[in-house]
């Protein structure tokens, strides 16, 4: 890379604007546009440091901290030296600086790299090719692409040595699709029409030149402008103009309109084409793939939003001990003013701002450490660490496709799912579709499957016109084209994939289940060209000229074609597509609507999705008009105004239809769908569906992926008959139906009568933290197993913030539908959804609201891209965490939208899965990610910020207690060397720890997937347990404080009690060695998976705690820690200190172990009572049953430990228990006597579905 490259950050990038009109003239370069080079870099050399800095000051905590450490530079406010906040805040913004310096130096390689690639362009006066490279290439440059190369702009083709200007494209790196796509030379038919040879595949390389030349003069000669839309950021459209005057001729000009099938976009590849001629018409940061390179939406996690909340109450505790301190330092220095006359305060009262300003400003520095610096980051690396786990996890890689973490930061997230909203094709299903069955308009039904039906079908289609065009239908209006013109491509980047196994391609699956399954009725297509087909009937072939295609569109539900079959001098229209979109567009007497309704239906039950089909014929005279006025429309500049006059066009040729027939087209479900759903929905999390099919078929879908109970009462709030009622009769009906189900579950009044309850009491973790006290029943209802349409009353609350009351045990829907028995499931389409927008009537809408939340699924039909978005803001909206996930273009404002874009990798592109969050290959691997991952992700975080505050805070208190021997002066107990490696050295590796932590096994968070349950409340972290630790570092720093001082400190001496002279710095070295090994131990105590790196970890911490203070030590004059190092009274001292809060800590955490468990505590002891380890046998309810990590897991303590003989070659495992530690006896003298233990230990193992019968007998 050049100096000047990276130096020159003022290099002009011009980008027009998106509203433009952009004109090109072929082979004149301009230069009023940008330049073709590509920046993705961020930073400069000179610009790096100030912008890095600028985006990291964008935090408001980076800016508290900055605050602090200006604070400390004043010498007369500093307590400490204010190295002591630079240095850390310094390396924390290093750290940082360096991340993202390395990252762009790699953007900036790339950047040179594709900068430099070489290029052929043409210059329009000489007819000579030129070498230049890519960053000088400029719009209106004429381009010659050859094969295998990669098109350096986006470029609008002139002419191409393919067959009717056919040129093949690779688009892999645009939209991961692997199958080659063709596009075409705007000039290609006019090329053709030129009495000299027209350009043609040839064999010898001077040939090629030749016709190289001969295209290049055409051009040159040709008075040719290109008119199009500015830069837009849509990979797939494309709107624009070229006006062709060609030379001595004396018709008009002609215009030709220019569409995505035109244009060859920046960084797609040519292929199978000897050489292609273009034009440059946008360059740089203007090409559509620079203009996607757009900032996704902010994200960030929950925990750090209830971070941010929870730390408002510790600037609150800052600001009353500041205040409190200030007075009674105030206090103490006028009572003692006469006592300390050498401060000369006797003479001249000290100012009042020193009090005002000096103090205030000095006691909040001491208290400043309370609000760690060295959480974030340890949080961010955890997110990190916890990022590289889900894609080394081998559970959920398939076929060595591993699943991909575009976003870290929302890790924690994915263990606080309340609702997930889902796509059904390609999602939920295979996407795989087979035709099963084509309905003909005399009722019979034609099965593929069914041994010689081609025959039938024949025979059929003499006699009956309709089911001549509906096979037609099948056979030509589609886009899909034949495998053996278009290869693969075969410099793909991703994992290998099998090749198609079907003759034919197409963007949409729906359209080659139908081709081959006309194949297998006997109607093959042979060939599909761009304007021409060619089927065979039986023996017979048939071609057409294709002339128009209408394509499919979300909004329009339907794609149509025009042709004409050769021989047949009339116009032929052939439509398919879903039934509300083509039946109101029928002639009525052409069918019969009831009996074609119940065809849909029982169509639709089975989970087929339905097309219905039909045509028309047209005049010349009506197909010569309507194709002139189309090609008028198309030749509109801009694109808004296009697309309402195209569609405009499309409608008006679109009706009148002649009803021809339906397709059924099966698609399958995933593997393990069934049991991923049932997982999800017993961990609470709501489930639903939201798909463009119709009612029916996503109601079938429901109910054989399990969404749908047999004992759920599925509602309607979407009438049958929609299409055929009015506004006021469609409010009635939906007002009627929510009010119904309010009626029955009764929720206003709960819901005023426990909105304070819910609110604080449960919000806060207060609930559950009395509850394991008091309640042990609520706690062993979690282990029961429930599902989702069986919620016991304890997990119903458990499902959603904001459920009905407690008590509630009414009727849902019946006297025979109750909340034991069943739930209600609400289906509705995407006409409710506008309807409800649309009427404006808030009651109404904040009804159906509470109706969809407390439902146990919501099945959404006919949901367009902007509904689903929709519908996932509104709930988004409600307080609860999000989930989406789809695989299609059409799902990416959803995927946005929620709190967590999952993204499937699917047939449909690649749209979903560059939008989302986390990109996984299948549904399944969702149980994993969520019940194992985000449970664990969120313990993790929450314990990592907690023990951050708890030795922050102690470390803060301290330097207030000691302000009491000092008459509240503002002194530091803490010296500036000890203040500044606390954070950094001695703590933060013991702390980054925690992100090894696994609370449960694998096995037994997905056997138990109720215990998701904790995380959806907060249960690791909430105002209970943070405000918790605070008070845990008040407690211990208070503690370790007086304890040292009553060993050290003689006042009525000043001298150590083995007779060496007391200096201040002997005041702090045994509470900062207690406190640092002291932090140790609790993490140590607190961690359910103890690894050889933890021991690593507390062996550091107090080895570089020996050695830096000693270190430092020498600087002293006295060497006062040298000293207490020879002592032995010393060590002893240390180690009491540190006994006494740590023995209180694991007294209480046993009491708590074995009188009041929770429910992951009572997990643990059953899985102790399972697997007997002796040596480690007290400690062992505090582990896991196993490590799911190759990483670390070789390093357990616990696999040292373990006889490997105990498990025995064919002994299988069962929820991670395996099926000889299951005969394992429990004995009641080994719960320290307390039989009601035992007695929820055995419960617990009785309904438990991890377990072996044999086992429960047994026991």
């Amino acid at each position: 890379m050049g100096f000047m490259d990276v130096l020159c950050f003022w290099r002009s990038k011009k980008r027009g604007k998106d509203d433009e009109i952009r004109t090109v003239h072929p082979g004149r370069p301009s230069m009023e546009y940008c330049d073709n080079t590509v920046k993705s870099s961020k930073y400069t050399l000179l610009t790096f440091l100030p912008a890095n800095l600028f985006e990291q000051f964008h935090r408001p905590i980076n800016l508290y901290f900055l605050l602090l450490t200006a604070l400390q530079f004043t010498p007369s406010v500093a307590p400490v030296s204010p190295f002591t906040s630079l240095v850390p805040l310094t390396i924390a913004f290093l750290i940082t600086a360096i991340k993202e310096g390395i990252d762009d130096w790699y953007r900036h390689k790339l950047d040179d790299e594709c900068n430099s690639r070489w290029y052929s362009i043409i210059d329009m006066e000489t007819l000579n090719v030129e070498r230049v490279q890519c960053r000088d290439i400029r719009v209106g440059a004429v381009l010659l692409l050859l094969p295998m190369e990669v098109v350096p702009c986006d470029v609008v083709l002139l002419l191409s040595s393919g067959e009717n200007g056919e040129a093949v494209i690779s688009t892999e790196a645009l939209d991961g699709e692997t199958v080659c796509k063709k596009r075409y030379a705007i000039l290609s038919d006019m090329y053709a029409q030129r009495p000299t040879t027209s350009v043609a595949t040839v064999d010898s390389m001077q040939e090629d030149e030749t016709n190289i030349r001969a295209a290049a003069e055409f051009i040159r000669d040709t008075e040719c402008v290109i008119e199009s839309e500015g830069p837009k950021p849509f990979l797939n459209s494309f709107t624009g103009v070229a006006r062709v005057q060609v030379p001595h001729d004396t018709e008009e000009e002609v215009t030709i309109g220019v569409n995505a099938e035109n244009v060859a976009l920046n960084s797609s590849v040519l292929r199978n084409t000897r050489f292609a001629l273009g034009v440059a018409v946008f360059t740089g940061n203007e090409t559509r793939v620079s203009m996607t390179r757009t900032t996704p939406p902010t994200k960030w996690s929950l925990i750090d939003q209830r971070f941010n909340q929870m730390v408002i109450v510790v600037f609150v505790i800052q600001f009353i001990l500041v205040t409190v301190y200030v007075g009674l330092s105030d206090a103490a220095l006028e009572k003692d003013q006469h006592a300390l006359w050498y401060l000369g305060m006797y003479e001249e009262k000290i100012a009042l701002k020193e009090y005002v300003i000096l103090l205030p400003l000095r006691f909040f520095l001491l208290v400043s450490p309370m609000v760690p610096l060295s959480f974030k980051v340890m949080v961010d690396a955890s997110k990190a660490f916890i990022s590289i786990l889900i894609k080394w996890d081998e559970e959920m890689s398939d076929e060595n496709i591993k699943t991909e973490v575009h976003n870290s930061s929302l890790m924690e997230d994915l263990g606080q799912v309340e609702y997930l909203m889902t796509d059904k094709t390609g999602t939920l299903t295979r996407n795989t579709l087979t035709l099963k069955s084509v309905v003909a308009t005399n009722g019979k039904i034609f099965n593929p499957g069914t041994p010689h039906e081609a025959s039938v079908v024949r025979r059929e289609m003499r006699q009956d016109e309709s089911l001549l065009q509906l096979m037609r239908v099948l056979v030509y209006c589609n886009t899909v084209e034949s495998t053996r013109g278009i290869t693969l491509n075969v410099a793909q980047t991703s994992a290998p994939k099998s090749p198609p196994s079907s003759a034919w391609v197409s963007p949409s699956p729906d359209e080659v289940a139908l081709v081959e399954g006309a194949t297998v009725l006997g109607v093959k297509l042979l060939e599909r060209k761009r304007r021409r087909a060619f089927v065979m009937f039986g023996n017979n072939v048939e071609s057409a000229t294709v002339l128009k295609f209408l394509p499919f569109t979300p909004e329009r539900r339907r794609s149509s074609i025009l042709l004409q079959i050769d021989g047949d001098m009339r116009f032929l229209l052939l439509t398919k597509g879903s039934d509300e979109s083509v039946l109101p567009r029928c002639i009525k007497t052409s069918y019969n609507r009831k009996r074609v309704l119940h065809r849909l239906s029982c169509l639709s039950s089975e989970g087929l999705r339905t097309l219905v089909s039909a045509y028309r014929y047209l005049t010349d005279e009506e197909a010569e008009i309507w194709l002139a006025g189309v090609r008028r429309k198309e030749a509109i500049v801009t694109a808004a105004a296009r697309a309402v006059n195209v569609g405009e066009a499309y409608e008006s040729v679109e009706k009148e239809l002649i009803y021809c027939g339906i397709t059924a087209v099966e698609d399958q479900l995933q593997d393990d769908v069934c049991r991923t759903i049932t997982q999800l929905r017993s961990a609470g999390i709501r489930v639903w569906m939201l798909t463009g099919d119709k009612s029916q078929t996503a109601k079938q879908t429901a109910i054989a992926s399990g969404l749908v109970g047999p004992d759920d009462r599925v509602i309607a709030l979407t009438p049958e008959d929609v299409e055929s009622m009015s506004v006021q009769e469609h409010f009635e009906y939906v007002e009627r139906r929510v009010n119904y189900v309010l009626r029955k579950r009764k929720f206003q009044e709960a819901e005023k009568k426990h909105k304070i309850h819910r609110s604080w009491y449960v919000r806060s973790g207060l609930r559950d933290f009395v509850g394991e006290f008091f309640h042990h029943e609520s706690i062993l209802s979690l282990l029961y197993h429930p599902s989702s349409k069986s919620f016991s009353q304890d997990c119903d609350e458990y499902f959603t913030r904001e459920d009905v009351a407690e008590n509630e045990q009414e009727d849902l829907l019946s006297n025979s539908v109750t909340i034991q028995s069943g739930g209600y499931v609400i289906l509705f389409s995407g006409k409710t959804i506008e309807f409800l927008k649309e009427c404006g009537n808030k009651e109404l809408f904040v009804n159906f609201k509470r109706v969809l939340l407390h439902a146990s699924t919501v099945i959404c039909s006919r949901m367009a891209p902007e509904q689903k978005s929709f519908v996932v803001r509104t709930v988004k909206k409600a307080g609860h965490v999000t989930l989406a996930i789809g695989d299609g273009g059409n799902d990416v404002s959803m995927i946005q939208s929620a709190h967590v874009g999952i993204g499937m990798r699917g047939r449909e592109g690649t749209q979903a899965t560059a939008a989302s969050d986390v990109v996984v290959s299948q549904f399944c691997f969702l149980s994993r990610l969520l019940l194992f991952h985000g449970h664990t992700a969120y313990q993790r975080s929450a314990i990592i910020v907690q023990q951050s505050f708890w030795k922050t805070v102690a470390l803060a208190w301290m330097q207030l207690l000691f302000n009491i021997y000092t008459k509240f002066s503002g002194v530091s107990f803490w010296d500036s060397f000890s203040l500044m490696m606390y954070n950094s050295l001695f703590t933060v590796p013991v702390t980054f720890l925690c992100a090894l932590n696994i609370p449960l096994s694998a096995s037994v968070l997905l056997n138990n997937p109720q215990l998701y349950i904790l995380c959806q409340r907060g249960r690791y972290l909430n105002m209970v347990t943070f405000y918790g630790y605070v008070f845990r570092g008040f407690l211990h720093g208070t503690i370790i404080f007086f304890l040292a001082f009553g060993f050290l400190n003689d006042s009525s001496s000043g001298v150590m009690r083995f007779g060496h002279p007391m200096d201040r710095a002997c005041d702090f070295y045994v509470s900062c060695f207690a406190l640092v090994t002291l932090h140790s131990c609790i993490i140590l105590l607190e961690t359910h998976y103890i690894t050889f790196f933890h021991w690593l970890a507390l062996i550091w911490s107090v080895v570089a705690l020996f050695l830096c203070l000693s270190l430092y030590g020498l600087l002293s004059e006295n060497h006062s820690l040298l000293e207490l190092l020879r002592n032995a009274s010393f060590y002893l001292q240390w180690n009491i200190v540190v006994a006494v809060p740590f023995i209180s800590l694991s007294v209480y955490s046993a009491i708590k172990l074995f009188f009041f468990p929770d429910v992951l505590q009572l997990q643990r002891l059953i899985i102790h009572k399972m697997s007997k380890v002796p040596f480690l046998s007290g400690l062992w309810p505090f582990w896991v049953d196993e490590n799911p990590s190759r990483f670390w897991g070789s390093f357990s303590v616990r696999h040292w430990c373990r006889d490997k003989s105990r498990t025995p070659c064919g002994s299988q495992s069962v929820g991670g228990i395996t099926s000889l530690d299951m005969q394992a006896q429990i004995n009641a003298e080994d719960y320290c006597g307390e039989p009601h233990i035992v007695k929820m230990a055995l419960d617990t193992v009785r309904d438990s579905t991890a377990l072996s019968e044999p086992f429960i007998k047994r026991v």
